[in-house]
């Protein structure tokens, strides 16, 4: 609900160097992301400097939860995201198309996503929760993780370690939205669970990352379930202050998150 400057404000605040600035998708909403929220992400970049901000959005994914979709910082971003959204993400059309929310749509995603010169990057959102129960899958199962990772596995590298909402519990909530089955300590079952997914997917030679996401809606203080970006959780990348290292970082392994408390 708040404007891109107010988010890249509150991110400088809370001590971010960087940040990604996401929306919704929805019908038609990549023209949107184009036309209206891209212009606001260049007037922030102007008033709020000091904080990187990357363009992307909370991807409708097809046949699976939402996933980040970051693009690289280049004079075709807008362009990018436009052409991936409107060409994937499965509520962009209207009225919807068959075979618009398979498995096979997400694999075809990537594996396009592969050939692009600017390699954008994808990570599953809160991967459990949609799970009923301990060591049970809901939306994001294990073998869309492995189809995904080995079509584009320069891509598709890893799902949030700790997702976002963790203020849910300060207003009757759950941490992390996660309704069914809670989050360990603010961490999601698949990466929580020692010998668990994650350890399988590193114990296969993957190279399959975890971040930590502010998923700031609306703060807490305003009756959401949220923190300000960078208020709670943040991810931290072993790079110079230069967007095109701070993605090959996230790309290649050299970020991770403090334990949630």
């Amino acid at each position: 609900m708040y404007p891109i400057v107010t988010n890249a404000i509150m991110a400088k605040n809370f001590g971010l160097t960087w940040a990604m600035v996401t929306d919704h998708g929805g019908p038609t909403h990549s023209k949107v992301n184009l036309e209206q929220a891209y212009p606001d992400l260049l007037l922030s970049r102007k008033l709020v400097p000091d904080v990187l901000q990357f363009w992307g959005m909370e991807f409708d994914a097809p046949a699976m939860d939402h996933h980040t979709l970051m693009i690289p910082r280049h004079d075709d971003e807008a362009q990018m995201l436009f052409d991936l959204e409107s060409k994937f993400a499965k509520r962009d059309p209207f009225p919807s198309v068959p075979g618009g929310d398979t498995e096979a749509k997400m694999v075809e995603f990537l594996k396009y996503a592969k050939t692009l010169r600017q390699k954008p990057l994808v990570i599953a959102h809160h991967a459990s929760r949609s799970a009923p129960g301990w060591g049970a899958w809901g939306q994001d199962t294990p073998h869309e993780f492995r189809n995904g990772n080995n079509a584009a596995p320069d891509i598709y590298v890893g799902f949030e370690g700790a997702p976002g909402h963790q203020a849910g519990p300060l207003n009757g909530g759950a941490r992390g939205g996660y309704g069914n089955h809670p989050t360990h300590g603010g961490y999601d079952q698949m990466t929580a669970r020692v010998g668990g997914l994650w350890d399988s997917l590193l114990g296969e030679g993957r190279r399959w990352w975890i971040t930590a996401t502010s998923d700031s809606h609306v703060h807490w203080t305003r009756g959401g379930s949220d923190f300000w970006p960078g208020e709670y959780s943040k991810t931290y990348v072993l790079a110079r202050q230069d967007y095109a290292d701070i993605m090959d970082g996230l790309r290649n392994g050299g970020s991770g998150s403090p334990p949630a408390t």
